[in-house]
């Protein structure tokens, strides 16, 4: 697949979400698991998400990786609890670029946005994240999914 790297603001974006820390191979196992703790959260407590749910990788360590699975919100609620946490994601440049197809081939996306990052001489300064355009739920087909994968940089 050939991939599209764009530059672009993301401006300020409050969220709900629940943190974990998991091995790297079992990071496609635990998503459905972390996604149904977000989701459930929210409707317990009457949050409305306000965009595509995403997956931002705070820390990546040689066998184990801690992911946020977030909600976009209009309005953060002013506390959280029973795991999930309130924020703001900062507002900040990303390069990105969308992924169409099985999660199992976002590597190459990755691939892509840092190959567009080296050649402009630029480095990401954060947690890069996924947005899920395409919901599992509402597509069966894993060739149609639709993915953006963000990197934050700084010139």
């Amino acid at each position: 697949m050939e991939y599209v790297v764009e530059s672009q603001h993301q401006a300020r974006q409050p969220y709900v979400a629940v943190r974990t820390t998991v091995e790297m191979g079992a990071i496609g196992a635990s998503m459905g698991e972390q996604f149904e703790r977000l989701y459930g959260w929210l409707g317990a407590h009457g949050v409305t998400p306000s965009g595509a749910p995403w997956a931002r990788y705070l820390s990546v360590g040689a066998s184990e990786v801690e992911v946020e699975v977030a909600a976009p919100v209009a309005t953060p609620p002013d506390a959280a609890d029973g795991g999930a946490i309130a924020g703001v994601l900062p507002a900040c440049e990303v390069a990105s670029t969308v992924h169409t197809g099985p999660y199992d081939h976002l590597v190459d996306a990755y691939a892509a946005v840092n190959e567009w990052l080296h050649g402009q001489g630029l480095q990401s300064t954060g947690a890069m994240w996924e947005v899920y355009l395409t919901s599992p739920e509402e597509e069966p087909d894993p060739g149609r999914w639709r993915t953006l994968v963000c990197y934050p940089y700084m010139r």
